[in-house]
């Protein structure tokens, strides 16, 4: 009596953890199926549910009915081979429906016999966050290619107008039959051309960095050159303002940065401090080194920051209701400035004390200064370039008519040089194969054939391939200047043309060009 009580117990135990291992198993999210030479003799429930399928419709069915045709073959490989990882598949309903799975299987032996015990997971939720996020994500390349086209679309419009006015402007600026009321006029249309010229950068390259298509080349960068460079720069709206410029670069100190960002940054900094500083004060530029950063520091005399206004300094188009005074500007200046430093692994800040005036200052990687002389290049306008020299014959391909009257004004300041025009690219070509010139200066867009299929076919000619092509375009975003060089243009001068580079580079290349 005694012992079939205890056998009864034993029964109970082991119907108790039966009917555990039961609710485990149809209740965790993977559906369990155990199979006997690829035959299904056992099921969960949650494996049925998966399948959309009673059991008696699994039971005694190959396990392969219940697997996409197209995944049949990998899975009768990876079970021929024992295999026990996980593996991604597609999986066939009893209604026909498929679905993806993370299906892992393993070889037991239970009863005297090996039996394949696999386990289910459904990753359809997944997966359609996959496709979600994948699709958002071409989406949102789709919508950075828009931006980027129309920033180059909206930079060429911008900038055709601005080359008439200020390539005239910049001619007449050197017109010695000018009276000094003349001249005057010329100065205030310059300085709102550069004014208007600065706005349009600025906002274009606002947009570029928000897009994420700002181009930078890290490389290292001697403070002293820099420096040089924007004092050259800032030296007349320092005189006009009365303000001593202070530029200390001592020690040579070098950073890891972009030269023409930082450089644009300092002049931003630079020209913001001469402009708020107090007339006969001094703005002043130092650098010092703390571990491996370069702190480079612009400290001004002007009225200072309340601290309030510190934390909406570098929002885009917030000037701190500096908008109502003489001081022009668009309120972008700081924050293009914030981002490229920060894209250069550098930070910037500002400490401000109203009525005192403030210390901005930018902290970039060190880099090794070298020991080596500098050789800082000032520019200036080569007005009477190569005079009394041998006539140089110059081809300019472009198809409007102001760019085309602009160039042969600021050349007829050169003697020495005889310019032929083109307003077609294949009428350009044809004097190109005619003449010979000695350079070619070439638009970028142009009717039909533009100014790559035009430099293509010079450089297909024998006589023509070592000619130097100047390309001079409206298309200013850094990736237009990049293909520009490397399509084999000499150099790339963008539009509106300031005319002491124009000048400065016809004047190198054609003397490249000259016989030896």
């Amino acid at each position: 009596m005694l012992h079939r009580r205890q056998l009864e117990l034993q029964r109970q135990e082991l119907d108790a953890l039966s009917r555990r291992h039961k609710f485990f198993a149809d209740n965790v999210e993977e559906g369990v199926v155990v199979c006997d030479q690829g035959i299904i003799v056992d099921a969960s429930d949650r494996w049925l549910e998966l399948f959309h399928c009673q059991r008696e419709d699994a039971l005694g069915q190959p396990v392969m009915s219940f697997t996409a045709p197209s995944a049949v073959p990998m899975a009768l490989q990876l079970i021929g081979a024992k295999w026990a990882e996980s593996y991604e598949s597609v999986m066939l309903r009893h209604d026909g429906t498929t679905f993806p799975a993370v299906v892992r299987g393993r070889n037991l032996e239970f009863g005297g016999r090996e039996l394949r015990l696999t386990t289910i997971l459904d990753i359809s939720r997944q997966k359609e966050n996959e496709l979600a996020v994948q699709a958002a994500k071409i989406e949102a390349e789709r919508a950075n290619q828009a931006k980027s086209e129309f920033l180059s679309s909206m930079s060429h419009e911008l900038r055709t107008p601005m080359n008439a006015i200020f390539g005239f402007a910049q001619i007449l600026e050197f017109d010695k039959r000018l009276n000094e009321d003349q001249h005057d006029s010329v100065h205030e249309i310059l300085k709102a051309a550069r004014h208007l010229l600065g706005l349009i950068n600025e906002v274009l390259d606002l947009a570029k960095i928000e897009s994420g298509r700002i181009a930078l080349s890290i490389e290292t960068v001697h403070l002293a050159t820099v420096a040089d460079e924007c004092e050259q720069l800032l030296r007349p709206l320092a005189a006009e303002r009365q303000i001593t410029l202070c530029m200390q670069c001592d020690p040579p100190a070098a950073v890891r940065a972009d030269m023409v960002r930082l450089k644009q940054v300092l002049l931003n900094l630079l020209s913001n401090a001469i402009k708020y500083s107090h007339a006969q004060s001094e703005v002043r530029l130092t650098v010092e080194t703390t571990g491996a950063r370069v702190r480079i520091t612009v400290a001004d005399t002007g009225p200072g920051i309340t601290a309030d206004n510190l934390a909406k300094l570098f929002q885009p188009f917030n000037r701190l209701d500096a908008e109502h005074g003489p001081v022009e500007g668009t309120g972008i200046g700081l924050a293009i400035s914030r981002r490229m430093i920060e894209a250069m692994g550098g930070s910037i800040g500002v400490d401000s004390t109203p009525g005192q005036g403030s210390r901005f200052w930018i902290e970039l990687p060190q880099a090794d200064a070298a020991p080596a002389a500098l050789a800082i290049a000032r520019r200036s306008l080569p007005a009477d370039s190569g005079a009394g020299g041998p006539q140089r014959h110059i081809l300019y391909i472009d198809d409007n008519p102001v760019n085309l009257k602009l160039v042969t004004q600021i050349l007829s300041m050169l003697r020495d040089i005889d310019l032929v025009t083109a307003h077609e690219p294949e009428l350009g070509i044809e004097l190109a194969l005619a003449s010979k010139p000695d350079l070619i200066l070439l638009d970028i867009n142009l009717p039909g054939m533009d100014g790559y299929g035009v430099l293509q076919v010079l450089q297909a000619d024998l006589q023509l391939r070592h000619v130097p092509v100047l390309a001079v375009s409206a298309n200013a975003m850094p990736k237009d200047i990049e293909r520009g060089i490397a399509a084999g243009f000499a150099d790339y001068l963008t539009k509106p043309l300031d005319v002491g580079r124009f000048l400065a580079s016809i004047d190198r290349h054609i003397t490249k060009s000259a016989p030896q």
